[in-house]
């Protein structure tokens, strides 16, 4: 009954306001259509000035206040209903608004004997200076510290006084044993008990390890660190998104390889280690969508950053795409079906120019916000087209200015790149998906080494397993993994 009032409560403030003549209502209208117009998206700092705005015109807006306070549920009600309305139409979604307020972060610090070379005196300093760098730029007050290695540690001086240690293993000595990792435990913490409104990091050199080391072989270490994965990435791979980061920092002491778990041979040089983030998929989609998590989401800027892989879902991202109907990067004659408005993704009467063969056309979409290396989004052979005729992706890059022309702005909405399809042939009314495929990225396999003996700057012992086991893990059941697809029609 209070969710039927509630909507009934949205359909009559939207009748009310956009009804009326007034100055400040239509200035409402207005802010909204700035706001999310492009993105189609509402967020925190978008949230806020919507805020500001109606507690300043309060006496104008009574139907959004119960008991003299906001009425959230109202607001977000009459904002869909008036974007539903909008032409052209959308759904709008509301990302980290409200009472929301910013998740709580739980940061997870491996100090293992194989971590704690990362932060030598004798280093450049890049480790901790990533790991400073991204913890400073959350947002909110309750985050939480945890030191991980055989069990899981609350860190009780905080994340502030972490920040502040000169070493930061140091700080962290007597937590645990630091000679084994249990994997199974902190992956099963990440996955299970990160909360609705919470994410969790993980900072760790992915060495899987067993309790007892000595006289394993290394296939053994391989097929156990399967196993745990198996275990542990069941359910919570439907509503759970992870995301793994590669970085590089100077590493300075002993090593333990995989024949050797409690006497380490010297190692001075670069090492690879990983950050992890898992969230829901609502609160991984918020890292970046949400501006208050601008800062902490520009991954590719912490010093000694080499890459991400991203485990989610299919279709976690429903990205904005337009075809430009002219251009330079336009080829042939059609004309985009009626009724579209700015946003074209159907076309008809699609037919090569006079003495050509095929056609070109040139799709604009909107790439950013998305948890995926800039690499990876514009390599061609990472995208898939389903098509009954011969439809290809010939490239995609990011848009310049050349490509801003006065007639191509009505269309790119959003958009930062540029696809190019080529048509071959169209016997008939066909739709086309073009797909963004979920793959493992190539520095998985490049990473990874079977034989650790000889560290080096860039493998990680076992890696390719730990990666694929929570691959297969996330794409169960799916015969063709993709992060996001398009639907156009050509006729």
């Amino acid at each position: 009954m209070r969710k039927v009032t509630y909507v009934l409560m949205g359909l009559l403030a939207l009748v009310l306001i956009t009804g009326c003549t007034g100055k400040e209502k239509r200035q409402f209208n207005r802010l909204l259509t700035e706001l999310a117009e492009q993105d189609h998206v509402i967020d925190a700092s978008d949230w806020k000035k919507i805020s500001v705005y109606l507690n300043d015109n309060k006496t104008r807006f009574p139907d959004f206040y119960r008991d003299n306070r906001l009425d959230e549920k109202a607001v977000e009600d009459y904002i869909s209903k008036f974007f539903e309305h909008h032409r052209p139409s959308f759904k709008v979604r509301f990302v980290g608004v409200g009472s929301q307020g910013p998740m709580v972060a739980n940061f997870y610090l491996e100090r293992s004997g194989s971590m704690v070379p990362y932060d030598s005196s004798q280093g450049d300093g890049s480790f901790k200076a990533a790991i400073v760098n991204m913890l400073n730029s959350l947002p909110g007050s309750n985050n939480r510290m945890f030191v991980v290695n055989d069990g899981i540690y609350p860190y009780p001086k905080g994340i502030r006084q972490f920040i502040a240690n000169n070493n930061i293993f140091s700080s962290t000595q007597g937590f645990g044993d630091a000679s084994y990792t249990d994997f199974a435990k902190i992956f099963d913490q990440l996955l299970n008990k990160t909360g609705d409104n919470e994410i969790s990091i993980l900072v760790t050199d992915l060495i899987y390890s067993t309790r007892s080391m000595a006289g394993v072989s290394a296939q053994k270490v391989f097929s156990d660190a399967e196993g745990m994965i198996s275990a542990v990435f069941k359910d919570a791979t439907k509503q759970k998104a992870m995301l793994v980061i590669r970085m590089n920092g100077s590493y300075n002491g002993p090593y333990y390889s995989f024949d050797s778990p409690l006497s380490g041979k010297p190692y001075s040089g670069q090492r690879p280690y990983y950050i992890v983030i898992v969230g829901n998929n609502n609160n991984i989609d918020r890292l970046t969508e949400d501006m208050s998590y601008q800062a902490f989401s520009d991954f590719s800027h912490l010093h000694g950053y080499e890459g991400m892989c991203l485990f989610a879902a299919d279709g976690i991202y429903q990205p904005y795409c337009s075809f430009l109907l002219s251009g330079r990067n336009v080829k042939g004659r059609f004309r985009p079906e009626h009724g579209q408005g700015d946003c074209i993704t159907r076309l008809e009467d699609v037919e090569p120019q006079k003495g050509e063969s095929d056609v070109q056309l040139a799709l604009a979409v909107d790439l950013s916000h998305m948890l995926i290396d800039e690499r990876y989004l514009t390599d061609v052979n990472n995208y898939e087209v389903v098509s009954d005729d011969a439809v290809t992706l010939k490239s995609c890059r990011p848009l310049t200015s050349a490509d801003k022309t006065p007639s191509a702005k009505k269309y790119l909405g959003s958009a930062t790149h540029l696809f190019v399809l080529n048509v071959k042939s169209l016997r008939a009314k066909q739709d086309v998906v073009l797909r963004l495929k979920n793959q493992l990225p190539s520095w998985v396999t490049e990473g990874s080494c079977d034989d650790d003996r000889q560290p080096d700057s860039r493998t990680t012992f076992g890696l390719k397993y730990l990666m694929q086991g929570i691959y297969k893990s996330y794409t169960r059941g799916s015969s063709a993994p993709y992060y996001f697809e398009l639907r156009l029609s050509l006729e």
